[in-house]
Order: C-alpha cells, then sequence, then structure tokens
C-alpha cells in the first residue's frame, strides 16, 4: 500500500508511520520541520517531504513525486493541524482564527485534491482525515478550533459522496484527549480537579497516539472496505455520556 501522512514527525502521525510501517507499506512522511521527519523516514526507510500543507502547489508536488516513484497513491491520511489558541469566540483572536482554519480545513483540503487524480485514475483509494471530538459538539475555549474540525468531517462526508462510484473511500477519525507532546504540556498545567474531570469522562481513559493509528490503519485496509463517510469517534467512551 503506497500511502502520504501528513503530520508525520510527531504524535498520531508519527505513530500512524510506524503502524503503517510495520504492514509494510510504501509511505511518504510530510510535514513543516525536516529534522523529526528526516529521522523517522530513516528509522522506518521510507520517503519524506517538508512542506506547508495549506500552500498552494506544495502538495501536488510532493504528491506527484512519491506516485511517480512508486506508480501510484493507494492512501491518504490528512492527519496535519494546529490548535494554537484556547479561546472562546469573543477572546478568538483573528490571526489564530484565521491560522487554525488555513491548516486545519483548507490544508485537509489541498492534501486530499493533491491525492483524488491518481486515486481517481486507479478507480480505488482511502482517505482518512483527523478531525477530533470537538468538531462532533461544542466544546469550551475551543471555537476556531473545533469549528475547523467540524468542517473537516463535513468535507470529508463530501469526499464520501463525491467519490464513492469511483471506488474512493472517506473517512474522519475523531480523537479525544490524546496525550502528545502538545497536550502532555497543557495537561500540566489543569488544574488537579480539572485533570480528574477530564480522565473521569474518558471511560477508558486518556488516549495514545497509537490507539488512534490503529483506528486509521483500519480505516484504510481492506477490512474496512464497506465502510465510507463515517466519523468516527476514537475517544475512550467521551461521547457514551
Amino acid at each position: 500500500m503506497r500511502v502520504i501522512i501528513t503530520g508525520a514527525g510527531t504524535g498520531i502521525g508519527q505513530a500512524t508511520a510506524r503502524r503503517l510501517a510495520r504492514e509494510g507499506a510504501q509511505l511518504l512522511l510530510v510535514g513543516r520541520r525536516k529534522l523529526p521527519l528526516q529521522e523517522l523516514a530513516e528509522e522506518l526507510s521510507v520517503d519524506f517531504a517538508t512542506c506547508d500543507v495549506a500552500e498552494t502547489g506544495a502538495m501536488e508536488k510532493s504528491s506527484r513525486d512519491f506516485a511517480e516513484k512508486h506508480g501510484g497513491i493507494d492512501g491518504l491520511v490528512a492527519n496535519a493541524g494546529i490548535n494554537p489558541q484556547r479561546a472562546d469566540a469573543l477572546h478568538a483572536e483573528d490571526s489564530f482564527w484565521e491560522e487554525t482554519l488555513k491548516v486545519n480545513l483548507t490544508g485537509t483540503h489541498r492534501s486530499c485534491r493533491a491525492v483524488l487524480p491518481y486515486m481517481t485514475s486507479a478507480k480505488k483509494g482511502a482517505i482518512v482525515t483527523v478531525g477530533s471530538i470537538a468538531g462532533l459538539a461544542g466544546m469550551k475555549a475551543r471555537a476556531a478550533y473545533g469549528s475547523s474540525k467540524a468542517a473537516v468531517v463535513n468535507y470529508t462526508q463530501s469526499l464520501a459522496v463525491d467519490y464513492g462510484e469511483q471506488g474512493i473511500r472517506a473517512n474522519c477519525v475523531c480523537p479525544g484527549f490524546v496525550i502528545t507532546d502538545i497536550n502532555r504540556a497543557w495537561l500540566k498545567e489543569l488544574p488537579a480537579e480539572r485533570l480528574a474531570a477530564l480522565e473521569e469522562r474518558h471511560l477508558l481513559g486518556l488516549g495514545t497516539p497509537d490507539a488512534v493509528a490503529d483506528a486509521i490503519a483500519f480505516l484504510l485496509s481492506d477490512a474496512a472496505r464497506w465502510i465510507t463517510g463515517v466519523a468516527l469517534p476514537v475517544d475512550g467512551g467521551w461521547r457514551a455520556h
């Protein structure tokens, strides 16, 4: 399987790369920071490309180079995303709002658009976008982030509708709170009572990148061949109550 993973240098993207590499997938790791990408690519003996997914034309070039080298593209994990400001609507600064939507939504769109010509030509392909439980329901101080992830869910369903007849599946995983480098620092700053409430809300505990990577790998695989247009909560039970 030939798969492109964006935001691959850390967190969920990194875990997904390791998960798919174990299955023998040919990978292109994409991200903005060269060093973590290069180190991971060398570890897994796969390709990498340093680019900004939201930049016009960047993903087209990276996808074209990968497709020409490996003869096509079978899958995309559109994982690149940011959450630069936790704020409500009144306090969401314009610069953070615009950057959040640019990376999370426009970057996802440009990543998907870059691989679609190869998938439509082959009449097959699987796209997995990465949303959030904040995109499925309102969440405190997530005005920009939640809005961007809600849009990603709808965008993914639009892909499923538009391209299903051409053999292309599109699904969105929506993680709960996952212990990544970014969230680890935020979690340390939480008051003890808020951290306890957060952990209690996740019936199976806070998440790990590996747990989300397993769900992504499933949705890419033939085992999910009759699944498309789904927004799958991978949240340890957050939405169960």
